[in-house]
């Protein structure tokens, strides 16, 4: 009845089905995974963001741990401010805010309490020489495209983000060094960069005159020594172009389309087995009414 099934043409028909419901069920795993992932994700962010901000002394103390960086991710912190060095200010291009293109705005600080340098030998790891202030890369905020970011980095961003440069204490979300993947522009190497595809830590260490922890910081809210606040987009007055900056806001904790993609490469593979099976159950009842036929 199923002879027909060991013939070299639907021998090669059950490869190909056999193929592709391999990779339905392959592409269906990894969506799983990858919804696993987000799921775990969100839940640390979650709980950390739950967790009591850390001081100074415990902020430096776990990012020089070994292998602690990743565990404090998305975290906040209280940082004192002793000084920001604005003339160090760079600008992270591409980074789009509600759906418009403009740029993240990073900025060497100097925290109250300070450490020894990274390496340990009473050199900085970042452009300067001898011993080294330990140091904190700050994004301040968003600013739109269209001239405002060069023009924030050329003014030194202190005079460009006014109000700012009065912050003594603030509060903000660690995240982890970024570096470049398989694909993306590349920043070169060496030279003094103004602006950077990504926020590389590392990259930005070494034109620093601070030692730049390997973790960096994104400003929620800060304060004046006098504990008021400094409202984003008020920064200063007088200056219409300091109304343009905005606060990064907070991590999204949508789960992504994955699990619906994961139910639909398990649909195609269940497609794939049932359709399959019916047409070699239609190809078998065919084969027999040919040969009742023929007797």
């Amino acid at each position: 009845m199923y002879r027909f099934a060991l013939t070299p043409r639907w021998l090669a028909g059950h490869a190909l089905a056999g193929g592709l419901l391999v990779a339905f069920l392959i592409a269906g795993f990894w969506q799983l995974s990858r919804h696993n992932e987000v799921r775990d994700r969100n839940a640390a962010i979650v709980e950390r963001q739950d967790t009591p901000a850390l001081d100074v002394d415990r902020f430096f103390e776990a990012v020089s741990t070994a292998g602690s960086a990743e565990r404090l991710e998305y975290r906040t912190v209280n940082l004192t401010v002793e000084r920001f060095d604005w003339d160090e200010a760079v600008q992270i291009r591409n980074r789009s805010l509600d759906g418009i293109p403009g740029c993240h705005i990073a900025v060497p600080v100097e925290p109250e309490t300070t450490m020894p340098a990274a390496d340990g030998d009473g050199t900085s790891s970042g452009s300067g020489t001898g011993s080294a202030t330990t140091g904190v890369l700050v994004v301040v905020g968003w600013l739109p495209a269209g001239g405002v970011c060069e023009e924030a980095v050329a003014a030194g961003a202190n005079t460009f983000l006014g109000g700012l440069s009065d912050a003594r204490h603030f509060t903000g979300r660690i995240r982890l060094s970024q570096q470049r993947g398989l694909l993306g522009p590349a920043d070169p190497a060496v030279g003094q960069l103004d602006s950077l595809a990504r926020t590389d830590v590392q990259r930005i260490n070494q034109q620093t005159t601070l030692d730049l922890v390997d973790v960096y910081v994104e400003l929620i809210t800060a304060t004046r020594a006098d504990t008021t606040p400094i409202r984003f987009g008020d920064n200063g007055p007088g200056t219409g172009l300091t109304a343009l900056l905005r606060p990064l806001p907070p991590p999204e904790l949508d789960a992504g389309p994955h699990l619906g993609y994961t139910v639909q490469w398990f649909s195609f593979a269940a497609v794939a087995i049932v359709g399959y099976t019916l047409v070699l159950r239609h190809q078998a009842r065919r084969g027999e009414s040919e040969q009742i036929a023929d007797d």
